[in-house]
């Protein structure tokens, strides 16, 4: 589901920018706002309609896996009331989450646009200079328009800021919107697959301060059952005031959450063993805002966040390289190991790549003289 939805986004940006940098004129910087934002619109139109003609398949198909696949339960051959209800919210809220992106990437697209006016953005400044100097000198526009290429791919075109200012760009937004989707569909098909009631959310050791309150408890799917919290408590109810049912809940303790779920018994297990675990999950005993992690936990997690920043700045750096280099980059996998290695292959790619960057910039200076 994320690889197939991955491609509608990433073309989608892509012919964003190449809109965006698209020649305009030979007057200085006119870019024909109006009929650019008009293409921009129906690039971003094209991709809702896709993506709404693909989510629910694919949601669906979720539902549908091999045995195998869902968590070892029995496959469904059609959807149950409750299943197609679940189906139908996370559609919903997939495409309010789409078409909002859609919306702000718009009013990025917008501003961007806004080249010679008041506002100066970072990137409208970039895209001032080295136009106007290239184009005001009658010389060539290509290496100006290729630096504005360059300033506008590696900035992304605004989806979504976050609460702490942070810039998301179109494709990583929907990126973590699909995954997000993807494993609600998940973790719903598991729970709906039959009426087990009891379920436990895994402990994985090095995690965060939210899962840390909610993980390795007891709940209790349709919140009926007195000695467990209901399952609605962790994933958070859409709204407020409505019932404990799972299609009245977020699905997931939060966006790329890595927690799974496993059926509960008492079978087997002692009196003293089933108290415990009804102490462990009640939130009257051990109340949700306690950090529970240990010393050591909490470093396990910081080191597995800064693995991860490491991972998306590496994959950062391979686009970019990809992008300069072509085919003399290997797949990201083999560019990781290299870069980790530092040896002369790295070497030979982070050289070429600088190199080319230099020349681009000289090319820009050469044509366009210092920047005021």
């Amino acid at each position: 589901m994320v690889v197939e939805l991955r491609r509608v986004y990433e073309k989608a940006e892509r012919d964003i920018i190449a809109e965006l940098t698209r020649k305009r004129s030979l007057d200085l910087v006119d870019y024909a706002d109006v009929a650019a934002l008009e293409r921009v619109q129906a690039i971003l139109r094209k991709m809702t309609d896709k993506i709404d003609e693909e989510i629910r398949p694919a949601i669906e198909k979720i539902f549908y896996k091999e045995p195998k696949d869902l968590y070892g339960y029995s496959n469904a051959f059609s959807l149950t009331s409750t299943q197609t209800n679940i189906v139908e919210t996370l559609v919903n809220n997939y495409m309010g989450l789409i078409q909002e992106a859609a919306d702000v990437a718009y009013t990025s697209a917008a501003g961007f646009l806004q080249v010679g006016r008041l506002e100066a953005g970072e990137i409208r400044t970039s895209a001032l200079t080295s136009v106007a100097n290239a184009e005001a000198l009658g010389k060539s526009w290509r290496a100006a328009q290729s630096q504005m290429i360059i300033d506008l791919t590696n900035k992304g075109i605004t989806a979504f800021t976050d609460a702490a200012g942070r810039e998301w760009d179109l494709t990583t937004y929907c990126n973590m919107a699909t995954r997000t989707t993807a494993r609600q569909a998940e973790v719903a098909a598991a729970l709906t697959s039959d009426d087990w009631d009891l379920w436990q959310i895994s402990s994985i050791g090095s995690t965060c301060r939210i899962c840390a309150a909610y993980e390795g408890r007891v709940y209790s799917k349709s919140g009926l059952n007195p000695d467990y919290p209901p399952l609605s408590s962790v994933f958070g109810k859409i709204d407020a005031f409505g019932p404990d049912a799972l299609e009245n809940t977020y699905l997931n303790i939060h966006p790329n959450c890595l927690h799974s779920l496993m059926k509960y018994t008492t079978a087997g297990l002692t009196e003293k063993q089933i108290q415990r675990d009804k102490d462990f999950s009640s939130f009257e005993k051990r109340p949700a805002n306690v950090d529970y992690r240990s010393k050591r936990q909490v470093e396990a997690y910081r080191e597995k966040e800064k693995a991860r920043a490491q991972y998306r700045s590496d994959l950062k750096q391979w686009e970019r390289y990809r992008d300069e280099l072509g085919e003399q980059v290997p797949r990201f996998e083999t560019f990781e190991k290299h870069k980790k290695a530092g040896d002369d292959a790295y070497k030979a790619w982070e050289s070429e790549y600088r190199s080319r960057r230099m020349r681009e910039a000289n090319a820009l200076k050469d044509i366009g003289g210092d920047i005021p």
